[in-house]
């Protein structure tokens, strides 16, 4: 065989070597991400989370409930509306750069959302992730904590359709909400489309 064609039969083996190690790093890629996704998960069962301190607004957040229900026909897109409307509402809310919820040792709870200050009680059950909050004027919202274990300085405050007015009531004056009702009104709907479809807003907590 012609020197130039024992080249070519090298390069040639070469080329196939190497997509045949990509494809091998490719496999142990995921590999390892199942693993430390799988192994995140336990550790999240057994680190208690905590909500004390002072918490900043990132911005909306719409999860379902399940990875099962976004597979499902018109998921992604669901979502990607309801997200849409969400942060069109939580913009008329208030919700913006500056937002801060306080989560004290003592049971407290103070946020500031557009210059208002709101204060009361909470309750957080470590296993469930239900956070409870009481506004000193007797307003109570109940939303679900969600984290990730990865990053413990974030977290999703969450919550179903029936829970979006106590949400407006909570931190919103009159005239925000009476500006907000319509939306408020399409974002209800529309979650009344998706079962298992949960929104809120994301918060990071400051060092």
């Amino acid at each position: 065989m012609k020197k130039t064609n024992w080249m070519k039969v090298g390069i040639l083996a070469c080329c196939l070597m190497m997509h045949a190690l990509g494809a091998q790093a490719q496999d142990l890629k995921s590999i390892l991400s199942g693993i430390a996704k799988t192994v995140g998960e336990k550790v999240s069962e057994k680190i208690p989370f905590s909500v004390e301190g002072t918490w900043t607004y990132v911005g909306q957040d719409c999860q379902f409930t399940s990875d099962n229900l976004l597979a499902q026909a018109g998921g992604e897109v669901a979502s990607q509306t309801v997200e849409t409307k969400m942060q069109e509402l939580l913009d008329k809310l208030g919700f913006s750069d500056g937002c801060t919820f306080v989560f004290n040792a003592d049971g407290t709870y103070s946020s500031a959302v557009k210059g208002r200050t709101t204060q009361g009680t909470y309750t957080f059950d470590t296993e469930s992730k239900e956070l409870k909050m009481k506004t000193s004027a007797g307003i109570s919202l109940t939303t679900t904590a969600s984290y990730n274990v990865t990053e413990p300085n974030k977290m999703s405050l969450l919550f179903n359709a029936d829970k979006l007015m106590q949400l407006a009531q909570t931190v919103s004056s009159a005239a925000s909400l009476k500006s907000s009702s319509s939306t408020l009104k399409t974002v209800s709907s529309l979650l009344g489309n998706y079962n298992g479809l949960q929104v809120g807003f994301q918060l990071e907590k400051q060092q």
